[in-house]
């Protein structure tokens, strides 16, 4: 025969049992519950929207769309920056990297007279000196072309000057100015590729 105390712990054993039984059930039908929910607002989701998976041939389509986009402005931007370049050739004034062919430099010898006449001729005057130069360069590579064409016309002591910015610099420092101008050129162009 069991004693009232041995009941009384397999009943609070039971009860123990239970309590753990219903709180697992409880859990389980919370668990349902939020599942079913999110199922049912799936469904209605679908019903009203197209899934985002449904929409991956849209994604794709814009996706090209702005990259042949990005593609024509990079070309709009290179053909702009060439025809600033191109202007800024013909400009009279200097802003950037010019490379021009020194045809003379005279110390009593004044063309001023016939400035206006000599439109594409540049004249600095420096001092003592007045420098006579033809032509106006971005590339070096065309500027001694130039300077070579001069020469077999008879001028043997043609030779390429640098300016930036108006300034005369040695050719080396023009070439790493320029190399420094192209590096921020295409640094703004992979910043902002659109």
């Amino acid at each position: 025969m069991e004693t009232l105390a041995e009941q009384y712990q397999q009943v609070s054993k039971q009860k123990s049992r239970i309590q753990r039984y219903n709180k697992a059930l409880k859990q389980a039908l919370i668990f349902s519950g939020g599942l079913i929910v999110l199922l049912l607002g799936y469904l209605i989701f679908i019903e009203h929207f197209t899934p985002l998976f449904g929409r991956w041939p849209e994604v794709q389509q814009s996706l090209q769309s702005a990259q042949e986009e990005n593609r024509y402005l990079k070309a709009q931007m290179d053909s702009l920056y060439r025809v600033n370049d191109m202007l800024l050739e013909l400009s009279p004034y200097y802003t950037g990297v010019f490379y021009e062919v020194q045809i003379g430099a005279f110390e009593h010898f004044d063309l001023a007279n016939y400035k206006d006449d000599l439109v594409k001729m540049n004249i600095d005057y420096n001092g003592p000196l007045d420098q006579y130069t033809l032509g106006k360069f971005r590339d070096l590579k065309k500027a001694l072309a130039f300077q070579k064409d001069i020469q077999q016309m008879g001028i043997q002591d043609a030779f390429v000057v640098a300016k930036v910015d108006g300034e005369r610099v040695t050719v080396k420092e023009a070439l790493r100015e320029a190399k420094r101008l192209q590096q921020g050129r295409q640094e703004s162009l992979e910043k902002n590729p659109t």
